[in-house]
């Protein structure tokens, strides 16, 4: 079954790798565009995390791109707005970029 995972990342307390958490799954690749851009659940935890990434996997799979490419789209958090907006991938720190498996905790 394919999932996507939603995965907050700071780069301002960890500037090398970032610290990170995934707040959220989903089964719908809408639901979760949907959740990040409208900051649902505060995926931002009160401006603590610039970054968000969805990335396609499979359930039950810590390391989504050892065995496929993994589909990913960034999002870049607006503080004015309170929202997370889509960004191109060659605007995230390549320090981040790839990075494949999520934050869980």
């Amino acid at each position: 079954m394919i999932v996507y995972t939603v995965t907050a990342i700071d780069l301002i307390g960890d500037p090398v790798l970032g610290s990170r958490r995934t707040p959220a799954i989903y089964t719908s690749l809408e639901d979760a565009v949907h959740a990040v851009k409208n900051n649902e659940g505060d995926i931002a935890d009160n401006n603590l995390y610039q970054y968000a990434v969805i990335e396609e996997t499979y359930l039950n799979k810590v390391r989504p791109d050892i065995d496929h490419e993994t589909k990913k789209i960034w999002f870049k958090y607006n503080t004015v707005l309170d929202e997370f907006e889509e960004c191109d991938p060659q605007r995230v720190p390549l320090t981040v970029t790839n990075l494949s498996g999520f934050g869980i905790g």
